[in-house]
């Protein structure tokens, strides 16, 4: 690997890992501060809805923005808007007024901040480390995440416990303030190819114009689709896991936080393999075998729910279901890493902003609907009914893009492109 590529990803990543861990732990104390002073579970649904609202409503737009924009500014300006801001909130929370929605109101503005950070990162990344290590470097910009998310409870928990919340906001301005100083010492041009003179349009016109090359794009448009029903059958995963473990099974709350903290080191470990091995060759076969392995990882969690099985030991229920949720996040990496190659190595650059964001608002809309929807059935319906309707229903799927022609057609085209462009 060239010492430039090593340097970006080295600054990228203790940006990153220092940012998503400030954020992780402010995240999780602001949540227990919360539901500690109001008592109320309405006011942390209400934490957790302006944390997701942001990045689906706002992706499309910062997309667009990350297309016009110069990338690098965008990622410098948020991360030390995220700093200002909290800064704000701060010397307000501290100093004047301790209201539940002032936190409401910093969660939902850093949230958004955070969708163009995002946004303009994933798009910069080609550019950043070249076509050849995309895969390690998303790999490895996944594990940083994993780790957050990780370490993040685990601390906040540790903290919450003996200092103010007041704290925990200076944390978080210190990491945005890292991120940002360590964004500015990294080429986000280094592979970047000169842009053709074009004319500028004003923003709704880009905006459109990133509209119509998705609908013309058959292989992107059908992976929208398959992303939407995609996670809204997922959505039954934190929905009725809880609900199994504690309710259904009786286990104490420290037993969930394992099976649940498993789901991260699932995709640490994964994210750690597919950024030391060379790039997925065969991505039909990973992102398909990966589908199926999802579904069936889903029906088998239901198996502590089923009739006659249910007099069997926690004892051994506890490791089965940590076994369990470690494979289903594996799997989910399987799934989404060869498809983030092909869409950034296939997607042309003054694009690359807009598809990215469109395909993540494809996929993290339909996930609120999911958590209504499977939390009202749950009420009425057995656990292991409805985990084995949602995974049937993600084989179905699988199936239907299989025998779509068209999608399979571009897909192979894709891949085929990807392979020749690798061989030269």
């Amino acid at each position: 690997m060239p010492n430039s590529v090593k340097r970006n990803i080295t600054l990228f990543l203790t940006g990153k890992l220092t940012a998503v861990l400030g954020s992780s732990i402010y995240g999780f104390a602001i949540g227990l501060f919360i539901l500690e002073e109001t008592g109320s579970s309405l006011n942390f649904s209400i934490t957790l809805l302006v944390s997701v609202l942001p990045r689906i409503v706002l992706a499309p737009i910062a997309g667009t923005l990350s297309d016009r924009w110069d990338r690098k500014k965008i990622i410098i300006i948020s991360d030390f808007a995220c700093s200002i801001w909290l800064l704000f909130i701060f010397i307000i929370f501290t100093s004047f007024d301790q209201q539940i929605w002032l936190l409401f109101l910093a969660t939902f503005i850093l949230n958004s901040l955070n969708t163009f950070y995002s946004t303009a990162v994933t798009s910069a990344i080609p550019n950043m480390v070249g076509l050849e290590y995309i895969q390690k470097a998303m790999s490895l910009n996944q594990a940083a995440v994993s780790i957050s998310t990780i370490l993040g409870p685990v601390l906040g928990g540790v903290l919450f416990g003996f200092t103010s919340i007041s704290t925990f906001m200076v944390l978080n301005i210190i990491a945005f303030t890292i991120s940002g100083i360590a964004s500015i010492f990294i080429n986000y041009q280094l592979f970047a190819k000169e842009k053709e003179e074009t004319e500028q349009k004003n923003f709704i016109a880009e905006f459109k114009i990133g509209f119509a090359y998705v609908k013309q794009e058959a292989f992107i448009k059908n992976l929208i689709f398959l992303a939407v029903f995609l996670n809204f059958w997922f959505a039954i995963f934190p929905v009725a896991l809880p609900y199994l473990v504690l309710t259904i099974r009786g286990m104490e709350s420290y037993q969930l936080g394992i099976i649940e903290g498993a789901f991260s080191i699932g995709m640490l470990v994964m994210s750690v393999i597919l950024a030391q091995i060379r790039e997925i060759k065969n991505k039909k076969r990973s992102v398909f075998g990966g589908l199926f392995g999802l579904s069936s990882m889903l029906i088998l969690l239901g198996i502590p729910n089923l009739p006659g099985l249910s007099e069997l030991s926690n004892t051994f229920y506890f490791p089965f279901l940590i076994i369990l949720v470690i494979l289903l996040s594996a799997f989910i990496m399987i799934i989404n890493m060869p498809v983030m190659v092909l869409l950034q190595k296939n997607t042309p650059d003054n694009y690359r902003g807009r598809v990215m964001s469109l395909v993540e608002t494809g996929a993290t809309c339909m996930t609120p609907l999911g958590f209504i929807v499977f939390g009202f059935l749950l009420e009425s319906l057995p656990v292991w009914l409805l985990l084995l309707i949602c995974g049937g229903s993600i084989i179905i799927i699988a199936l239907h893009s299989l025998k779509n022609k068209q999608f399979m057609h571009q897909l192979n085209r894709t891949i085929n492109d990807d392979y020749i462009a690798a061989e030269g």
